[in-house]
């Protein structure tokens, strides 16, 4: 079995993160990062729309999957999302562009910006923005199994 790829954030350099994606993370990752986002307006412009419901974003898509969620919406942004924060603290936007060990991990217990490539309506109650102990947040998934699937999972420290 092929092992995988880990990239150990770069701690060292969380006091220069100043939001430039170059200068925290490999090119291919900083290159991924900025195809997203291109993709993202695309979407923004010809689907968005489409995945929204009665009562989008200050009313949830239904009751929530699991327990612990809060309905977060901006205003300003119009978007809405389940947030699942297990930091403790209080659910605002750090306006700070704070990586973590992704581009698409944020220190921050508010989501900063609507998630892209959303498909339907019924996709928004199984989105979230998880929040982890020390308050970095990401999107992920809450599946059929009402468990949490986090697509740039926390590297852990290997001891040699």
């Amino acid at each position: 079995m092929t092992k995988a790829k880990i990239i150990q954030f770069p701690l060292e350099k969380t006091r220069l993160n100043n939001g430039n994606v170059n200068d925290m993370f490999p090119k291919e990752v900083a290159d991924s990062f900025r195809q997203y986002n291109e993709l993202g307006m695309k979407w923004r412009k010809e689907h968005r729309t489409k995945t929204f419901y009665d009562g989008y974003p200050l009313k949830p898509p239904g009751a929530p999957k699991i327990e612990g969620l809060t309905w977060f919406t901006d205003e300003q942004k119009f978007f809405g999302v389940w947030v699942y924060n297990l930091s403790g603290n209080e659910i605002i936007i750090n306006e700070e562009i704070e990586f973590g060990w992704s581009p698409f991990v944020r220190k921050s217990v508010g989501p900063p910006i609507e998630p892209v490539h959303i498909q339907s309506a019924d996709f928004r109650n199984h989105l979230v923005w998880y929040v982890d102990e020390e308050g970095y947040g990401q999107y992920g998934v809450i599946g059929s199994d009402n468990e949490i699937w986090l697509p740039h999972p926390k590297p852990t420290q290997r001891s040699e």
